[in-house]
């Protein structure tokens, strides 16, 4: 069976969870895949995990009762002993990231561009791209994407983040690297060369960036 295949049906089995097993098990998806199971066995043992704990929530049992306190612990073993992927995986999985941010980026910009052609408006707003701008675009994105992940890893059992203490110093620091990062984007986007880019060739970047991601990233 396809990782896609093995992914629908692991959404299938998950809207038969209750509310508290569904959460339980999503920390266990989210603990497999970040682990350097190779991605298809990494999907077979969740198929089997989701299928053990149906069995187990149909004669009354909680996802802690089946797999113990802590989402992770069942498949530490497991992974352990599990073929790793290859070093190269997480490289690919955050060019994957890069890849996906920047084709999104030339989309809009060629829908906003053939827009604004369409209206007889002015297009150079979104004719006009800074190296700097590509550079944010690809390496911000996988920054995002760890944040939102540690995130999500973060939520509670009721699929509600946990609640924190105000920080008025750890404010100050973020407001403070903000306005660097800020000030420091404005002088540094001066620096890099900007290149002009039609709609149209934003548009055929953009397609041909999900093409990539489909023969590329999504082989499987």
């Amino acid at each position: 069976m396809k990782v896609k295949a093995m992914i629908k049906e692991n959404n299938a089995l998950r809207e038969q969870m209750t509310p508290f097993n569904r959460s339980y098990f999503e920390d266990m998806i989210l603990a497999m895949r970040a682990s350097r199971v190779e991605r298809v066995r990494a999907e077979e043992l969740l198929l089997e995990a989701a299928a053990l704990l149906l069995q187990g929530q149909s004669k009354g049992k909680s996802a802690k009762q089946i797999f113990g306190e802590h989402p992770e612990d069942y498949f530490n073993e497991i992974m352990g002993s599990a073929p790793g992927r290859p070093e190269r995986s997480r490289l690919n999985y955050y060019l994957m990231i890069a890849w996906t941010a920047l084709t999104l980026m030339f989309s809009v910009l060629a829908v906003g561009g053939l827009i604004m052609k369409w209206i007889g408006g002015n297009a150079d707003l979104f004719g006009k791209v800074s190296v700097f701008t590509l550079i944010v675009v690809g390496f911000g994105s996988i920054v995002l994407m760890e944040l939102l992940v540690r995130w999500m890893s973060s939520l509670s059992e009721n699929d509600a983040p946990k609640p924190a203490t105000f920080d008025i110093k750890a404010l100050g620091i973020y407001i403070v690297v903000a306005v660097v990062v800020i000030f420091a984007g404005v002088f540094l986007d001066n620096l890099f060369p900007v290149i002009t880019v039609s709609p149209w060739v934003s548009l055929a970047l953009g397609a041909a960036g999900g093409l990539g991601l489909k023969l590329i990233f999504f082989k499987s």
